[in-house]
This record gives structure tokens, sequence and C-alpha cells, in this order.
């Protein structure tokens, strides 16, 4: 137990200043779909979301800080095209995650100027999902994403079941591995206060859509077995406020 209390100690003593604040972020959204960009059926276009980022972060010397961070923000692609017809379709996907990050945070400080820089590692939750499809249809099949929402939003106009609107979040995955960077400069307000300007990326990893999902009473899974794995990524600006405490006289 002793060893326990001086380690605790330890960390205490090293630690050189206590930070909090959160972020603002103005972002270009867009799904890395290989299948969707190698088809001849749609062409992608990337849309615009906003986001927030609190957190509260430890800092071990004036040039290094680690954190905890708290994300919610909204991710999305929109789609466009020539349908049966030969009459044009938009399609949409939107939707929202909570992430959670630990930050290594690399900074320096002037007198009233400075550099500051995140690098977060995190898991991100799908909290909501929505599709749109409008305009003329598609040949069946669910080899593109506009294809999946036009059969996925048919399905729902026929349902008479209000849990199959359960089906937008049942058919992606619930929890997908994340990567996010940020840097830029940072402006002293005050002695404790500092306004972030930084630009930033982001980008999920591994598989956004459950592959295997089926709608109810069909015995194929939802997606063609040729569609390849979807993730999302997230380039823009961060606008935010940095409160910094001396934990050292």
């Amino acid at each position: 137990m002793r060893w326990r209390i001086a380690f605790l100690l330890g960390l205490l003593y090293a630690q050189n200043t206590l930070t909090m604040g959160a972020r603002f972020h103005f972002m270009r959204s867009s799904f890395n779909s290989p299948t969707d960009k190698a088809s001849s059926l749609t062409t992608l276009a990337p849309t615009y979301k906003s986001g927030i980022t609190g957190f509260l972060g430890w800092g071990w010397s004036s040039y290094f800080s680690t954190s905890l961070e708290i994300t919610y923000q909204g991710v999305g692609q929109r789609f466009y095209g020539i349908g049966r017809r030969g009459e044009h379709y938009t399609s949409e996907v939107k939707q929202h995650y909570l992430r959670l990050g630990a930050a290594l945070q690399p900074q320096y400080a002037a007198q009233t100027w400075g550099l500051w820089a995140s690098i977060a590692p995190g898991v991100a939750f799908l909290t909501q999902s929505d599709m749109d499809f409008r305009g003329d249809s598609l040949q069946r099949g669910t080899l593109i994403t506009p294809q999946v929402a036009q059969k996925v939003l048919y399905y729902l106009d026929q349902s008479t079941n209000p849990n199959d609107r359960l089906i937008l979040l049942q058919m992606y995955r619930r929890v997908v591995p994340t990567m996010s960077l940020a840097g830029g400069v940072r402006m002293r307000l005050s002695p404790s206060v500092w306004v972030l300007g930084l630009l930033s990326f982001e980008r999920s990893f591994g598989d956004l859509e459950k592959k295997s999902f089926r709608l109810r009473g069909e015995e194929s899974p939802l997606y063609s077995p040729e569609r390849k794995p979807v993730s999302y990524e997230l380039l823009g600006i961060q606008l935010g406020l940095q409160y910094e405490v001396s934990l050292r006289p």
C-alpha cells in the first residue's frame, strides 16, 4: 500500500500544470469507400459538419502534456448520379458519433503566443444515423451506398413496426477505433487563458458497416459481398479555449 501511495504522490508532484478547455470543429466530412469510388453509377460529394471537443489535461513539463478528450460530432457523405430513367438522383448518409480519446499534446509557449498539437487515438460510439434518397431510382442491388439507402428506405416505408427504425443504427458497427490529429497556434488572452487555432484530421479504422446485417425476413445480408470496408475521414479547422493552471509556485 505504501508504494502505491508513494507512486500516486510522485505522479502528482511530477505534474507541472492542469489544463482544461473546449474546441469547436468545422469539418469537411467524407466516407472512404473504395467500392463507391470505383462505381460508374454514383459520384461522391463531401458534406460539412460541426462538432465540439472537451478536454482535461495534465502537463508534465512546459513542452508536453497528456489529456482525456470527449467529442460529439457529425460525419456523412452525399451521393449523386443518373438513375434508371436517365434522370438525376441524390442520396445522403448522416451520422453522429461520441468519441473518447487519450491525447498526447506537444506544446510550446512564448510570452504572447505558442504552438500546440494533439495526437489522440480513441474509440467512437455511433449515436444517431439517418439516410435520404431522392429523385430517379437506381437499378436493384446493394453494391453501392445509394442502392443500400434506396432498399432500406423502401423497406421502412412498407414497415408497420416502429422498432424497424432501429435498422438505421443496426446496419452499422456501434463502436469503431479512430485517430484524431490537430495542430496549430495559440494566443495568450491572460496569464492562464489561451485561444487555439488549429488544423485537424480524423479518420476511423476497420469497417463502419456491419456486413452481416440482414433485414427482417431476408436470408441474404443487406450489403453485397463484393462491397469493401468503409471508413470516415474529417478534415477541417478547430477554434477553442484552453485554461491552464500552474500546480507549482
